[in-house]
């Protein structure tokens, strides 16, 4: 069970504060591949006997901390000495069992629980520490879920679902029991990703839009399903959009977008009214080149992944690169990435990472914070970590 501790007040990005000589050093050793600060290079001949388990590397000061691996209910179950001793006689790995998603496309993370989303099997897992336990939401007739493909929760854990089949969110309660839909699906050509405020006042939809038509948008509603403004359409100008496929409401109520065809993060008010903008194509730190999914904490950072990259690169509200976690690997190891996906942060600060290559959803610690028992100390099993 993950042991959440207490949040003191303290001033913005004070977690990371110390962080620009450790960007700076990481800069110099990877700044094209933004594989983060290793003393293995890239491609070498140790890269699959090597891993990094802490973020930055040392000797820097250790941020994010790898965690835990969440795959199946082997995963949070506690092991019991008559299992241990049996896995140890037979050689049998927990870990090898197969994942009980099959394409883990969105998460969302609140008290303990792990909501995975997964449009192969129709399905939502949730990942319950507390009770040690996996099941499914959304199955209910009439309102299961067909194709869950992005998820957000707010304060009062209220579950929000993108369903890219019915073209509509469906939000259900802390019991996972339905209680509402928002959304019209006449507005919608191809809906990508969804926020939520966390008094849960303002549900947006990010619709990506057709190839060939000027309709990429993101859009506003109330709970009661009354639409309170647009953000759009295509083009390259302040508060227009291309390909948006995501986005996220910070703590103070501001809207983060992902315009990943114009290759930047676009931030606006309560009111839907432009703020600022950062970002651009390329394949240095800072820079994005394919962006797939985003996120933010209580501090207001922003999390982008990056499908290129395959890292998680965190940013200042103002669009200062913090620091990156992850980087690209085949070898499965934690912290390494094929197609790395959906991220999501919760209110310990917990980061949770999916790839859908390697069918695994990590969890990285805020180094310093309370570990995880049972799940972590399984994580090292099969080589995945000591």
């Amino acid at each position: 069970m993950f042991s959440h501790m207490h949040r003191k007040s303290r001033p913005a990005n004070s977690f990371f504060r110390g962080l620009s000589t450790a960007v700076a050093l990481c800069a110099l050793v990877s700044l094209t591949n933004l594989t983060g600060c290793s003393s293995t290079p890239a491609g070498s001949a140790e890269e699959d006997l090597q891993y990094q388990l802490a973020w930055p590397a040392p000797p820097e000061e250790p941020r994010f901390v790898f965690e835990a691996e969440l795959r199946n209910q082997s995963d949070i179950r506690d092991e019991s000495d008559e299992d241990r001793l049996k896995r140890i006689l037979t050689g049998h790995d927990k870990n090898s069992e197969q994942p009980v998603y099959r394409k883990p496309s969105a998460l969302a993370a609140r008290k303990g629980r792990l909501y995975v989303a997964d449009p192969h099997s129709a399905s939502i897992y949730v990942f319950d520490m507390p009770r040690r336990k996996v099941f499914q939401i959304g199955q209910r007739e009439p309102n299961r879920t067909r194709s869950p493909i992005s998820m957000a929760i707010d304060a009062q854990s209220r579950l929000y679902v993108l369903d890219s089949s019915a073209k509509k969110v469906m939000v259900f309660d802390s019991l996972g029991l339905f209680m509402f839909s928002v959304g019209n699906p006449g507005d919608l050509v191809k809906p990508a990703g969804v926020a939520v405020s966390r008094d849960g006042s303002r549900i947006v939809i990010v619709d990506r839009g057709s190839v060939d038509v000027d309709d990429h948008k993101v859009i506003a509603y109330a709970p009661d399903g009354k639409e309170l403004f647009r953000i759009g359409p295509r083009g390259t100008d302040p508060g227009q959009l291309n390909i948006p496929l995501d986005a996220t409401i910070a703590e103070d109520g501001t809207l983060h977008i992902l315009d990943s065809g114009n290759f930047r993060i676009q931030s606006f008010d309560e009111t839907g009214k432009f703020l600022s903008s950062f970002g651009s194509v390329g394949n240095g730190l800072g820079s994005f080149s394919r962006p797939r999914r985003i996120t933010s904490d209580a501090e207001g950072n922003i999390y982008v992944s990056d499908a290129s990259f395959n890292n998680v690169q965190i940013f200042t509200p103002d669009g200062s690169l913090l620091m990156w976690v992850g980087k690209a690997g085949i070898a499965n190891l934690p912290g390494q990435y094929a197609l790395i996906g959906a991220i999501t942060v919760d209110e310990t600060g917990r980061l949770y990472v999916a790839d859908q290559y390697h069918l695994k959803v990590e969890v990285f610690r805020r180094a310093g914070t309370g570990s995880v028992t049972g799940a972590s100390a399984r994580a090292g099993s099969a080589g995945r970590a000591p």
